[in-house]
């Protein structure tokens, strides 16, 4: 029979299981109240001074046990069998309850010592019973067989025990283990959601600021510049209350909060991009209604964070995104030129977020160089497009003309 593993710290023999403080009292105590009862049985006798003090070195592992001090387990079966074999071979009474602290020793060491330590305490304390019954004549053979017995039990329900509590700690740590696991997923989905919008808004803002100060510069529309500074500040409050409102979340377990974007959403953001002066082509081949909530949330996410690195590292050069529902696996396509002498790295916590959000939602994402452009792919699970009652998809020419629309040109 394989052992659980250990509770931490525990060393073979010298450590104690955690149990309860209850249990080690009640087994404790048990073998006290035996060697009281094998006392009071020779306090008839003149025999019953030296009878006790036998007791009292028999049950000394248990008082120190009982006050925290571990007794190794080889002193143990030494100290407490030897000392009951002597006082039932030197005091012998009729129905002797000495036997019981035998029983009580293999208990004790059953439940707290690996199997092959237990085992050989058990043997060590039924060759002694052989021994007690051989030269003594209080023990026939009946009785050998009675005390045989409820040793054997005494040993099993110590191993039993031990297994139990185990198991009890096992569970207990991968509890645990659990809890902080999900702690720490739920301060990551924290930490992309606060990327998102902050990565988004600086884009966008700095796309507006950057339009405002060429205007200026150049002798532009001072209207015009100034309408891009509004704009620039309207998007950065947005994003200090969207960042407010998702690090509230923290501390209101279960509190409402609006609801996540979706694919229905990603035009609006490709319009956000375009009106902040960012030449996007938007090209969705389906209606994107029956898309799951969680794969519209990461498809919006993995747009928003390519516009935004697409703003950040080729400003002036245009964007194409493909947003392919109407096939199985669908698929999603952003690519924009990266300009010359454009350094590009391949990592980054934006693109490592859009990697964990794809392997969330068990969809496959790409992104890198290909040619002189960059390009992020991600393949969509099966099943993620629109369908009809009969399982056939469902694409809808009307709105994908509607949403390929060329972006407007620069004024």
């Amino acid at each position: 029979m394989t052992e659980p593993d250990l509770a931490p710290g525990t060393r073979s023999g010298t450590d104690r299981i955690s149990y309860p403080p209850w249990i080690p009292w009640f087994i404790n105590s048990g073998a006290l109240g035996a060697g009281a009862v094998a006392v009071a049985q020779r306090a008839p006798d003149s025999s019953w001074l030296p009878a006790a003090a036998l007791v009292l070195v028999a049950l000394s592992p248990f008082v120190i046990e009982l006050k925290g001090t571990l007794v190794p387990w080889p002193l143990f079966v030494v100290v407490t069998a030897g000392s009951t074999a002597v006082l039932m071979l030197r005091y012998p009474v009729e129905y002797d309850f000495a036997p019981f602290l035998l029983v009580m020793l293999v208990g004790c060491l059953a439940a707290y010592l690996p199997l092959w330590e237990s085992v050989i305490s058990l043997a060590v304390t039924l060759a002694l019973l052989g021994v007690i019954a051989y030269f003594g004549d209080t023990l026939p053979g009946a009785s050998v067989a009675i005390w045989t017995v409820a040793t054997s039990i005494g040993w099993d329900v110590g191993f039993v025990m031990r297994h139990q509590q185990l198991r009890i700690e096992q569970q207990a740590r991968e509890s645990t283990d659990r809890a902080r696991q999900a702690a720490l997923e739920e301060r990551q989905r924290i930490a992309r959601e606060v990327h998102d919008l902050v990565a988004h808004s600086l884009s966008v803002t700095m796309l507006h600021l950057t339009a405002a100060r060429r205007d200026l510069e150049e002798g532009g529309d001072v209207a015009e510049a100034v309408e891009g500074l509004r704009e620039a500040e309207r998007v950065g409050r947005q994003a200090v209350s969207d960042v407010r409102r998702t690090v509230g979340l923290l501390g209101q377990p279960g509190g409402l909060q609006r609801p996540a974007p979706s694919v229905v959403d990603v035009p609006a953001l490709v319009d956000e991009f375009r009106a902040a002066g960012l030449d996007v082509e938007l090209v969705m081949t389906a209606a994107p209604d029956e898309v799951p909530p969680a794969t519209g949330l990461g498809i919006y996410r993995t747009v928003q964070e390519s516009l935004a690195n697409a703003a950040r590292h080729s400003p002036g050069a245009p964007v194409s995104v493909t947003l392919d529902l109407g096939s199985d696996p669908g698929s999603l396509t952003i690519r924009n030129p990266v300009p010359r002498g454009t350094g590009r790295g391949e990592g980054g916590s934006g693109l490592r977020g859009m990697a964990e959000r794809a392997d969330l939602l068990g969809a496959t994402l790409t992104a890198g160089s290909s040619g002189d452009e960059w390009v992020v792919t991600m393949e969509l699970p099966r099943g993620d497009t629109m369908r009809d009652a009969d399982g056939h998809v469902c694409p809808l020419p009307r709105l994908t003309r509607a949403l390929r629309r060329p972006a407007p040109e620069p004024t």
